[in-house]
């Protein structure tokens, strides 16, 4: 089975794209700056090999914020990460890179009914929802029950959006994702985001009988090791309060 029979909406190959492993610029003789093409496979591989030496025990998937290569996503399987897409086209980049379909997620704002419908077709393991109309039509597919995890911006427990999950026999809602933001560089937000999750993992326990076993939080500016010593002190504290049992942990990293 070819990648136009799992995504008929592709058409043709996706062209070459921008990743944050590749070079921003080159400068031409006059001094004007170009597009660079030089991908930075070692920094890449150098990257992921830290994050998964502070990170043991957490589940790491790529996401970067530019579009999607399929050597970088290839970069990605091999180094043991999952890999965050964002369009039918990024979908189409990792698994031309050898991704297993169950360790892609799709996430994003405003994302079409294709793109969400080609998302099922391919059986990514995880679709991150935060809309209504996501919600409805994703339940509407109906071919297989979808895994999916809503989002959770700090200062919201989304409880409408996971009721409305609930009530869709073809929607397994899994865990909670809480997009950090422009403050990725400061660990307390991270533990903010953490207990908020746990909170609202709870508050979805008692009012539905659901026990949810994932958080999915962005990696933002932090070190690895800062990193990870701030998400056991959370997890540690925030569990113990609600007397919830520890989900697992997904980091989206780079």
């Amino acid at each position: 089975m070819t990648l136009l029979d799992i995504l008929p909406s592709i058409g043709h190959p996706a062209p070459g794209r921008m990743d944050p492993a590749i070079s921003p610029a080159t400068t031409h003789s006059d001094g004007s700056a170009a597009p660079s093409c030089e991908i930075d496979e070692t920094g890449f591989r150098r990257r992921a090999r830290r994050y998964r030496k502070a990170l043991r025990g957490i589940r790491l998937a790529y996401a970067g914020k530019s579009p999607l290569t399929t050597a970088v996503a290839r970069w990605a399987r091999e180094e043991g990460l999952g890999v965050d897409v964002r369009s039918t086209r990024e979908l189409a980049a990792a698994l031309a890179g050898g991704v297993d379909p169950a360790r892609i997620t799709m996430r994003g704002n405003a994302r079409s009914p294709q793109e969400l419908g080609d998302a099922v077709r391919a059986g990514v393991g995880r679709i991150v929802l935060d809309s209504a109309i996501e919600i409805a039509y994703l339940a509407g597919l109906g071919r297989q029950r979808q895994r999916v995890l809503v989002r959770v911006n700090i200062g919201d427990h989304a409880a409408d959006a996971v009721k409305r999950v609930l009530a869709h026999p073809t929607l397994e809602l899994v865990g909670l994702h809480c997009p950090i933001g422009s403050e990725g560089s400061d660990p307390a937000r991270y533990g903010e985001a953490i207990h908020r999750m746990i909170a609202a993992m709870a508050d979805v326990r008692s009012g539905h009988g659901v026990i949810l076993t994932e958080v999915d939080i962005a990696a933002g500016q932090l070190n690895p090791d800062e990193l990870a010593a701030v998400i056991e002190d959370a997890l540690d504290e925030a569990c113990a309060a609600e007397h919830f049992p520890r989900p697992a942990v997904v980091v989206d990293v780079f």
